[in-house]
């Protein structure tokens, strides 16, 4: 990453975690918080928006082998410090709270908690749930919000598709999806077509002025 472009968004990301978690410190390129964990930002994949960054959560670095859970976001606005701000919100009030919940709760107080069995998890899965944040222009991120809490449809579909993933967990789900026909699945910071493609062929309102949809999951372990 470019230095202004990692200033910006390692600002940014610093105000909103520690509006929720306090004692977050920038720590050379990386945000480190209590008990060991870390934020560090990367660009791992191209992306036409300079708004977009590959976030990776490394859930304690003082052990060697602990989890390394991969995302990314997308800020927008006329300038560089318009998207770092955009993108920290989006992130932390999706991504952010289901760390956070995964790291320093297991209670309840940042993320909901769900077995397969119930129609908001992920079948097979004891998962961490974020709220789910619909943004854009006119009533679509209304929309979208109301279709996927009405429904409960995207994680029956997408979790069939998740069985073969390697491992117990934990795996970081990225769900994003709005406008006519923009719709991805990222398991662990990479694209899965079939996630993906499932997720498309759902009948989520396409309207305009197109708005967005992000929920992120933590597949925590296997039930």
């Amino acid at each position: 990453m470019i230095p202004d472009k990692l200033n910006q968004f390692t600002a940014a990301f610093h105000s909103t975690l520690n509006a929720l978690k306090p004692q977050w410190i920038v720590h050379g390129d990386a945000l480190h918080g209590p008990d060991g964990a870390v934020v560090r930002f990367a660009e791992r994949h191209q992306a036409s928006s300079n708004g977009h960054v590959d976030v990776e959560f490394i859930l304690n670095h003082l052990n060697p082998d602990s989890p390394r859970l991969w995302d990314c976001v997308s800020g927008f606005g006329p300038s560089l410090s318009d998207c770092a701000h955009s993108a920290a919100h989006i992130w932390t009030s999706t991504s952010g709270v289901t760390l956070l919940e995964m790291k320093y709760s297991g209670r309840g107080e940042f993320a909901d908690h769900f077995h397969g069995h119930e129609p908001e998890g992920l079948l097979g899965w004891h998962s961490i749930c974020s709220a789910v944040l619909g943004y854009g222009r006119g009533s679509s991120a209304d929309a979208l919000q109301a279709w996927w809490l009405g429904r409960q449809t995207a994680l029956p579909a997408i979790a069939p598709l998740l069985r073969n993933i390697p491992g117990d967990g934990p795996h970081a789900v990225k769900i994003f999806f709005g406008a006519q026909d923009v719709a991805e699945v990222r398991v662990d910071g990479e694209i899965h077509a079939g996630a993906s493609a499932a997720l498309l062929a759902l009948d989520w309102p396409r309207i305009e002025p197109p708005g967005f949809l992000r929920v992120f999951v933590i597949a925590l372990h296997r039930e």
